[in-house]
């Protein structure tokens, strides 16, 4: 019975650390966007969880997605940009391998949990010369 018991509890152990990083990090996340001299710049951002509006220089937050950070910028009198940001892997990931196995890994991947993004971008953006 011991036995038992014994192996219940490291299964159920075992299966609380599946998806670490979904339980301890947050999936969502502020990102800072300047486009240098250029203000009041229209600039979408967009991953696989979404698209999101910021006007440079200034702060949106995004949900985390192990898909690269897309964007593209827009003003009046300057060169459109556009191009994308990778994401890293958060510390995390590495733990929940490590502990949770492929199995943990994929539901974070999945959710965007194991994956971040810059907390700062520069997107400096140039005036067309008439």
């Amino acid at each position: 019975m011991k036995t038992y018991l014994c192996k219940i509890a490291v299964i159920i152990f075992s299966l609380s650390l599946l998806s670490c990083a979904s339980i301890l990090s947050k999936k969502s996340q502020s990102v800072s966007v300047d486009t240098g001299d250029a203000q009041d710049v229209s600039c979408e951002l967009f991953n696989g969880k979404g698209r999101y509006l910021v006007k440079s220089p200034g702060t949106v937050v995004i949900c985390q997605s192990c898909d690269d950070l897309n964007y593209i910028c827009r003003k009046e009198g300057y060169n459109t940009i556009n191009g994308k940001i990778a994401f890293t892997y958060k510390g995390t990931t590495a733990g929940n391998i490590i502990l949770g196995g492929g199995i943990g890994y994929m539901v974070d991947v999945g959710t965007g949990a194991a994956c971040k993004y810059p907390e700062s971008i520069s997107l400096p953006m140039t005036q067309i010369n008439f």
